[in-house]
């Protein structure tokens, strides 16, 4: 029974420290973990990165596992690790945005300041606003919130939001002038 015969792999490396009886794991589950991870991943050379990261992860921790089967919790570490993976990298894309956002806003603002008429002003204008996009802009550009957090607070999607912040910057400029 191979499920069996994975288990005395996994006994050999935990108990008797055989670092050969983990390759042979290696050799049976690689290209599986491969698959797998290029499924979440998309990328070939990140589901190879991935699968080497899984197989350190799988040294570290297969010995304080009580396993039934080892190529079953293999799966779900894998698909774990990339799931994980895929979250970071949204994360990073979130700040990526929400600093471009942040730069481009800055940058707007240095380039013409609202003069205390204009501040004056501001209020009124957000007042003007249709309601969906007057609640976009105070949220993100008052509030600090990013696109995400405006969607997760409005309940609109990300693409709505982008779009609302678009027009209610159009429509807060056209009323300043």
């Amino acid at each position: 029974m191979k499920t069996q015969k994975d288990l005395d792999l996994v006994s050999a490396f935990c108990e008797d420290g055989q670092r050969p009886a983990l390759g042979e794991l290696y050799k049976r589950y690689a290209h599986l973990v491969v698959g797998l991870c290029l499924d979440y991943l998309k990328d070939r050379a990140a589901a190879q990165d991935a699968t080497m990261e899984i197989f350190e992860k799988v040294t570290l921790k297969v010995c304080n596992q009580p396993l039934e089967s080892f190529r079953a919790w293999l799966f779900y570490t894998s698909r774990n690790h990339c799931i994980d993976r895929l979250r970071k990298q949204m994360r990073e894309r979130e700040k990526k945005v929400a600093y471009n956002n942040s730069q481009s806003v800055e940058s707007v603002a240095e380039e013409r300041p609202l003069s205390e008429e204009r501040l004056e002003q501001l209020p009124m204008a957000l007042a003007r606003l249709p309601e969906q996009q007057a609640i976009c802009v105070k949220l993100f550009y008052l509030q600090g919130k990013s696109y995400q957090e405006v969607s997760d607070i409005t309940g609109y999607d990300a693409k709505q939001v982008k779009s609302y912040l678009q027009n209610g910057r159009r429509n807060l400029r056209n009323t300043l002038k």
